[in-house]
């Protein structure tokens, strides 16, 4: 996988040629590869300074891209490059010319900051030229077709192989390949002279404007399977099952038809529900405040074992009850069409059975869609025979395969630390996960108030920052920290300035820009993949995990 820094694509850059190869380099398949963008060059060798559009930094070494964009021609020695507006630029410095310079320059640059570094002091340093607008055809002393990129060319991988192929067979010497460490060392060092650095608040908002667009384009998936009258929808984590699933609820809700959108967890369906205009068609509700509208729930019990009467006398009563109602009675509770979200946290064969009397036409023939994703289970024993179930009534299955939420930094590391095979993910690049290490409760407040400020300086609302936890807030590190935080509880108010504190459970199914991971070592092992599964993917844009020393040499990427 490429790095890339920045991670994100400044919404004030504006050359569309820049953008699409930022977008093609995202393919790019070089061992430890890094690429950097818009790299200043503050010392070059014929200019007071310079700036580099790409540098790519991986085992072969490194090099310089120079990116032209629109139409370019060489006309006696005169290179002529037209914009996407129009607008006609004469330059008699070649784009090859300019890509040596700075080559020449980048290489000074990295032998004198490597002088005493015996390793790395004879660096390898290449450069290729990207025409991504045409195909490049223009004949010249100057060209060197071995290091051109145009339109033409399909394969990234091999383009980079070919330009660091060209310049080595010109050296005198064999280089040797960059290891890990000295590809880091060089990137670290290099990352100091951007030409821009943008806040990452905006950077953060340009990840999250490029993934919901991304996410939306799957509600194309919908408008194909609305032909269909039962739906079973799969999905990992992040590709998108909420969003379409409440799509999919909206249109139905247009036609007319009184739909019931049923979620296990009442967080989900309380920020739902505010998200959506009253509606006399469309009902957002957890099923446990769906069956307390029905029946009268007998506080008396639920105080005694709170556990045993929600997953095995509520049920049960609650299908009794609607079992037993005549015709009529029934009929004005049913719904048209019944849309589950977060589907296997209710395939409870007994749940199944209830909800059946309150569709019309049942089950068998009725109008519904399940979302679903195994994966995240953590409620129901009964799992495979309500999946049973649902399949016996000829549903059309299918299965989303894209995570939309995550970046792929994010993705990959849940992936690698919860041994869940994820799906496959959007090429959207972001910031790496970061790790807190902490000694104690004192330093992982001290620690966890600094970040705090760091991302309030760096233009991120506290809102879009949660914290999960396994435990419940008052037994948790943020409570016996006393850091102040917006509980997503019966009395979160959304419009509080606070970072939010919620459970992994209580967030199944929601996300957040930002989040922060801690309590990770109170997890027991046996739900240890599942929850950290969950509660790492709620990320889209930016994951923290906050964890001692023994934690992070036990689960190594």
């Amino acid at each position: 996988m490429v790095t890339f820094i920045p991670p994100y694509f400044g919404e004030e850059i504006k050359s569309d040629a820049e953008r699409k190869m930022f977008d093609v380099l995202q393919n790019l398949e070089l061992n430890n590869a890094y690429v950097l963008h818009s790299l200043g060059l503050p010392r070059h060798e014929t200019k007071p300074y310079g700036e580099i559009d790409f540098v790519v930094v991986c085992e072969e070494g490194v090099a310089c891209l120079e990116i032209k964009g629109g139409r370019v021609e060489c006309q006696n020695g005169v290179w002529r490059v037209t914009d996407r507006y129009g607008e006609l630029a004469e330059k008699k410095e070649s784009p090859f010319s300019q890509v040596i310079d700075n080559m020449f320059s980048l290489r000074k640059v990295l032998k004198e900051k490597f002088c005493d570094n015996k390793s790395i002091k004879f660096i390898f340093v290449a450069c290729g030229v990207v025409f991504p607008d045409i195909d490049f055809q223009a004949h010249s002393e100057e060209v060197i077709p071995e290091i051109v990129y145009d339109k033409m060319t399909s394969d990234i991988s091999e383009y980079m192989k070919r330009v660091y192929g060209y310049w080595r067979s010109r050296l005198k010497w064999v280089p040797r390949k960059l290891s890990l460490p000295e590809i880091k060392e060089i990137v670290s060092f290099l990352r100091g002279n951007f030409s821009f650095i943008p806040v990452l608040g905006a950077g953060l908002e340009d990840v999250d404007k490029r993934l919901i667009r991304l996410t939306e384009e799957q509600t194309y998936v919908i408008e194909g399977l609305s032909l269909n009258k039962r739906l079973l929808i799969s999905g990992k984590a992040g590709t998108g099952k909420t969003l379409l699933a409440l799509y999919y609820s909206r249109k139905q809700a247009a036609l007319g038809k009184k739909v019931l959108y049923l979620t296990y967890n009442t967080n989900l369906a309380g920020r739902l529900s505010a998200q959506q205009p009253k509606s006399d068609c469309l009902e957002i509700i957890n099923i446990h405040a769906l069956i307390k509208k029905i029946l009268n729930i007998n506080k008396l019990m639920l105080n005694r074992n709170k556990e045993e009467y929600f997953n095995e006398i509520l049920p049960e009563k609650f299908y009794n009850y609607l079992k037993n109602l005549c015709s009529k009675e029934l009929e004005s509770l049913q719904y048209d069409v019944i849309v589950m979200d977060e589907g296997q946290d209710m395939f409870h064969p007994i749940y199944l059975q209830a909800l059946g009397y309150l569709l019309k036409d049942g089950f068998e023939n009725g109008q519904w869609a399940v979302f679903y994703d195994e994966k995240q289970n953590i409620y129901i024993t009964d799992y495979q025979k309500g999946m049973d179930i649902l399949e016996s009534y000829s549903a059309v299955k299918f299965q989303l395969y894209k995570n939309c939420r995550n970046t792929v930094q994010i993705g990959t590391y849940c992936e690698k630390i919860s041994g869940i095979n994820m799906a496959e993910y959007i090429q959207e690049n972001g910031e790496e996960v970061r790790k807190i290490k902490y000694s104690d409760d004192a330093d992982f407040k001290k620690q966890i108030e600094e970040l705090l400020k760091n991302l309030k300086n760096e233009q991120v609302a506290m809102k879009d920052v949660i914290f999960l936890s396994s435990k419940k807030y008052k037994n948790s590190k943020i409570y016996n920290s006393g850091i102040k935080v917006n509980v997503l509880n019966k009395r979160f108010n959304a419009s509080k300035d606070l970072p939010v504190f919620a459970t992994i459970h209580g967030f199944k199914g929601l996300d957040s820009k930002v989040v922060i991971l801690f309590d990770v070592e109170e997890i027991q092992k046996k739900n240890f993949s599942t929850l950290f599964y969950i509660a790492g993917t709620r990320a889209r844009t930016l994951l923290y995990i906050a964890a001692t020393d023994k934690f992070f040499n036990r689960y190594k990427e």
